[in-house]
């Protein structure tokens, strides 16, 4: 089905969004058929309604496929941003990645507010929602603020570190993410290698599309605040050719080995990958440039022998006698234990 076929995908795109919206998910050809009413263009078939499904970021194609809206599929999700600037007094929120389903859905149609109002994608296409005023928290920068969209309607309030998810929730979310990307991310490298940067749109679409892939599997993925998705993914969209370098830097040695670690607790593996990121590591570069600082900064670590002469001296005892302040030496027969007789 082509462009002019339906007046253009994007207004079979909206006409398929309102006819959802109003009757919820529907096989494609029951959409088809009101499309072709609504439309009075008799040319519009399911198969035309399955390509602009798949075209569609904020329409997802259920398993027994029928076709649902993307603000359906994420009812009761939160998802967290960190804060790159003070809110208060603000009715602007600058969003990333991690946030990227709400500016998909506000390119739309403006997001209806708990607090009552709208937000509104910013005019100049920034990656802003603009609401009236007080809809914002008084965040500072760095702060957490978690994005909950609940019954068609979105609020925004500060998130407390310690009431986010742990390590084994966070896991799953990536395992989840995982499973919907590495196909999809493997299918654009074979296709565009070569090709120069990929299309920023296409990028925020990928996101969107995994996402509600993977809320369709656990329809309670990210239902309590995580951390931000982008720094739970680590930046999914993005393909690094410096990463593999960082990789492969983890292993200078021509005689390098290969160690596989089984039974590394969730919150361990965690916290080593945290820190590896912080200093712009890969996970692999940064283990080995830890266990070999254990290594050579451990005394004996090369040399074990003459281990003896390495422990601490014995404290001297100190009494303090009447009004005097100085040491006074320990008894002679409390200094040392008798050695203990040889066997005959």
């Amino acid at each position: 089905m082509t462009a002019p076929a339906v007046r253009g995908h994007v207004e079979l795109h909206e006409v398929l969004a309102d006819l959802i919206s109003d009757h919820g998910p529907q096989d494609p050809a029951t959409l088809a058929a009101r499309v072709r009413r609504r439309l009075r263009d008799a040319r519009v078939t399911a198969e035309g309604v399955e390509l602009a499904a798949d075209a569609a970021a904020t329409l997802v194609r259920r398993p027994d496929g029928r076709v649902d809206h993307l603000a359906h599929v994420l009812d009761g999700i939160v998802l967290t941003h960190r804060v790159r600037g003070a809110l208060g007094g603000r009715t602007d929120l600058w969003l990333g990645r991690g946030a990227q389903p709400f500016l998909s859905l506000a390119r739309l149609h403006p997001l209806p507010l708990a607090s009552g109002g709208e937000a509104r994608i910013s005019a100049s296409g920034a990656p802003v929602l603009v609401g009236p005023a007080g809809w914002l928290p008084a965040a500072r920068r760095g702060d957490l603020v978690g994005l909950r969209w609940r019954d068609g309607r979105l609020s925004v309030s500060l998130v407390d570190p310690a009431h986010l998810a742990g390590p084994r929730e966070e896991l799953h979310v990536r395992t989840l993410m995982a499973q919907r990307l590495v196909q999809r991310l493997a299918q654009r490298f074979a296709r565009d290698y070569g090709s120069g940067e990929d299309d920023p749109e296409q990028l925020e679409a990928l996101v969107v599309r995994c996402l509600a892939r993977a809320r369709l599997e656990d329809p309670g993925l990210l239902s309590t605040p995580h951390a931000p998705l982008d720094e739970i993914l680590h930046d999914p969209v993005a393909v690094r050719p410096a990463d593999l370098w960082r990789e492969l830097a983890g292993a200078r040695e021509e005689a390098g080995v290969e160690l596989c670690l089984e039974g590394m607790p969730a919150a361990l593996h965690a916290e080593l990958d945290r820190r590896a990121r912080r200093h712009g590591m890969a996970l692999d570069q940064f283990v080995i440039a830890l266990l070999g600082h254990l290594a050579w900064r451990t005394p004996c670590a090369e040399d074990p022998e003459g281990w003896e002469g390495r422990l601490p001296a014995r404290p001297r005892l100190t009494l303090l006698r009447g009004g005097s302040s100085g040491p006074v030496p320990a008894r002679p027969d409390a200094a040392e234990p008798p050695e203990p007789p040889e066997a005959g």
